[in-house]
């Protein structure tokens, strides 16, 4: 029935909710109300309990996350009670079901073998190369946020001693691997002033000489994600896991990764523990004084 979900939208519009709530909300239900319409020939005024929970199984065979399936829940369960409170259903079949629980997710991170296949891939020898290479080598090397990245200014990078300063939630200086700190001397000493305008402070620039932008890097990442020929995804953020990751994987503590990484809290370092597979006789024959 078209009308009760128009009257229900202009239901969610007349309480001030945001634009993007309204429109997932519309979304949910407009996506049940074709499962039902187009698997049981029904209107949704007709839903029964079972057929939300034979949708909500359709959407986990999907694929969905327990948290978009969490929203639908919460979705159909306010659009039902809307309905009960204008008289149109007697009770609300969607009252009676529970979200799932929040699992999370091992964070997705690339091999350090694929690391190196990545770095390979940058061709340093011209303008976009080397500025390539070292958004590659810096976003692995310090796990800083593509946020961060792009807000870096020359005067924020201490070269020889290695050393760049991160501004953002968590202001900190980060140290340089010596692969980030080559790549970076090579694309500002060969290939900045080639095209970047007198004015600009930032450090990475696109092709015209403007101050690089969060699609910009994007596009960067899906580049080097074909050409490095990897078959995972290629995201800032998977970088950043990767950095963690890897650090965690050859010993260091977490609260070194927490600073690093500018992470609020010790758990959320301590997620990154999942991904990690542990070379315990090598850390402990390294780390133990009396082995």
């Amino acid at each position: 029935m078209e009308n009760c979900i128009e009257a229900y939208k202009q239901y969610l519009d007349s309480r001030h909710l945001s634009p993007n709530t309204v429109s997932s909300y519309m979304y949910d239900i407009n996506s049940f109300k074709d499962y039902l319409s187009d698997g049981y020939g029904l209107d949704i005024i007709k839903t029964r309990k079972a057929q939300i929970l034979t949708y909500l199984v359709n959407l986990q065979k999907q694929g969905k996350s327990s948290s978009t399936i969490s929203r639908t829940i919460s979705a159909l369960k306010n659009f039902f009670d809307f309905l009960k409170k204008e008289k149109l259903i007697e009770d609300n079949p969607a009252l009676s079901i529970h979200s799932p629980k929040q699992i999370k997710k091992t964070p997705s991170v690339l091999t350090e073998e694929e690391i190196s296949q990545l770095m390979k891939s940058a061709d340093a020898t011209t303008f976009k190369g080397s500025r390539d290479s070292a958004i590659l080598e810096l976003l692995y090397s310090s796990g800083i946020k593509v946020t961060e990245l792009i807000s870096i200014k020359i005067c924020d990078i201490n070269l020889s001693a290695g050393l760049i300063n991160i501004e953002g939630s968590k202001e900190r200086i980060v140290p340089l691997s010596h692969y980030a700190k080559d790549a970076m001397t090579n694309f500002l000493n060969n290939f900045r002033s080639t095209r970047v305008k007198d004015d600009v402070e930032f450090l990475f620039v696109n092709i015209t000489g403007e101050p690089i932008s969060r699609q910009g890097i994007w596009k960067i990442l899906k580049f080097y994600e074909k050409k490095a020929n990897l078959k995972k995804e290629l995201s800032p953020q998977i970088l950043r896991n990767s950095f963690a990751v890897h650090l965690l994987s050859h010993g260091a503590d977490l609260g070194t990764v927490q600073e690093l990484m500018g992470l609020s809290s010790f758990a959320a370092a301590q997620n990154y523990l999942s991904s990690v597979e542990f070379k315990s006789l090598e850390v402990f024959k390294k780390t133990f004084p009396r082995v």
